[in-house]
């Protein structure tokens, strides 16, 4: 097993790669995608995508059990909380 140390943390990484990813996530302020509505800036496009969902105007996402009420912008909420209830 390759072992590679972050020279800017104690991190230990398995591969070059990952250590390169782990440089870009942790240690590095740049954010390539913004969001087209409020220009926030995020490190990758999935979290510019969960962002972007939180601009929607109406709860996208509601619980099915009946008397719950609960609502969210996003699938991945509504799925913590079927798991919650």
């Amino acid at each position: 097993v390759n072992r590679v140390t972050c020279a800017l943390c104690d991190m230990v990484c398995t591969s070059v790669s990952s250590l390169k990813a782990h440089i870009r996530f942790r240690h590095c302020d740049e954010r390539p995608f913004h969001c087209h509505l409020c220009n926030s800036g995020f490190k990758n496009a999935y979290d510019l995508h969960k962002h972007v969902e939180t601009h929607n105007d109406s709860d996208a996402y509601s619980c099915d059990v009946e008397g719950c009420g609960f609502t969210s912008w996003t699938l991945q909420n509504l799925r913590q909380h079927y798991k919650r209830v």
